[in-house]
C-alpha cells in the first residue's frame, strides 16, 4: 500500500513538473514507468491549474471583469509556461499552409512563428480575457480539466504521425481506454459537484475533439505533441463558448 502510494505521488509529481511550471522540491528520480502511471492523473493536472485560476477570479472578483480576465490568463501562461499554445500556432502554421503532409511536418517544426500561427494566439488570448470575464469561478475551474482529459481522449484514439520520435510519442503511445475514461469520468465527477449542466458543455467538447481528431488524422496520419497542444487550447475556448451560448 506505502509503495503504491509513493508511486502515485511520483508519477504525478513528474507530470506536474512537465506540464506546469509550478516549482516543486523533490527527491525522485523519474523514468518512462512514472510517466506511463503519471497519464492516468493527467486530468488532475487540469485540477491544479483549475484551482489556481478559480483562486485568481475569487481574489480579483471585486476588480473591473476584464482586469481580473486579464490576471487569470497571466496566471494561465504562468502555470502552463505556454506549452500548449505554442502547440496551437505551430498546428495551425502547418496544417493552415497548404502543404503536403511531410511540409506541414517541417513548418510545424519550424521554431519561428508565422503569420497563421500569430493570428491563432491573438485571437486565443483575446478569447480567453473575454470568457474569463464572463464565466464563473466553477466554469473557469472546469476549463483546464476539460482540456486535459480532451487531449487524453484525442491521443487514446490516434497513433503518433511521424516516423521519428517527438516529445509526444510515449503521451500518445500510452494512452489507451483506461486513460480516456478516467478522464471523462473525473470531467464528470467534478460537473456533478460544480455544476450539473457543465455536462452538457464537456460532452459537447468531447465530440467536437474527437471530430477534429479525425480530420488531423485523415490530414497527417496520426497526431503529434504539437496537435494535442491544438486540442487542448481549442477545447477548453469552445467548452466555454458552449456554456455561454446554451446554458
Amino acid at each position: 500500500m506505502k509503495k503504491n502510494l509513493l508511486q502515485i505521488i511520483k508519477s504525478f509529481t513528474m507530470m506536474l513538473l512537465f506540464f506546469t511550471r509550478i516549482p516543486i522540491k523533490h527527491h525522485f528520480e523519474f523514468d518512462e514507468y512514472d510517466y506511463d502511471i503519471g497519464l492516468m492523473f493527467f486530468s488532475l493536472i487540469g485540477l491544479v491549474i483549475g484551482l489556481g485560476l478559480m483562486a485568481m477570479k475569487w481574489i480579483t472578483l471585486n476588480a473591473n471583469p476584464y482586469v481580473s480576465a486579464l490576471m487569470i490568463l497571466l496566471l494561465y501562461v504562468w502555470m502552463t509556461g505556454g506549452i500548449h499554445i505554442d502547440g496551437l500556432s505551430d498546428t495551425v502554421d502547418g496544417v493552415f499552409s497548404g502543404r503536403e503532409r511531410e511540409r506541414i511536418f517541417e513548418i510545424m517544426k519550424d521554431s519561428r512563428v508565422g503569420a497563421f500561427g500569430s493570428i491563432s494566439i491573438s485571437l486565443l488570448l483575446i478569447s480567453y480575457v473575454i470568457l474569463f470575464a464572463e464565466h464563473t469561478a466553477g466554469t473557469i475551474l472546469l476549463m483546464p480539466v476539460v482540456g486535459k482529459s480532451a487531449v487524453l481522449a484525442s491521443a487514446s484514439i490516434s497513433d503518433y504521425a511521424k516516423k521519428e520520435s517527438g516529445l509526444g510519442t510515449r503521451f500518445i503511445e500510452q494512452s489507451g481506454d483506461r486513460e480516456r475514461y478516467i478522464g471523462f469520468a473525473v470531467t464528470a465527477i467534478l460537473c456533478l459537484i460544480v455544476n450539473v449542466n457543465l455536462i452538457i458543455a464537456a460532452a459537447a467538447t468531447f465530440v467536437f475533439c474527437g471530430l477534429v481528431t479525425q480530420y488531423m488524422k485523415k490530414k497527417l496520419g496520426g497526431m503529434t505533441g504539437d496537435t494535442l497542444g491544438f486540442i487542448n487550447e481549442t477545447a477548453q475556448i469552445f467548452f466555454m463558448l458552449v456554456v455561454s451560448l446554451v446554458l
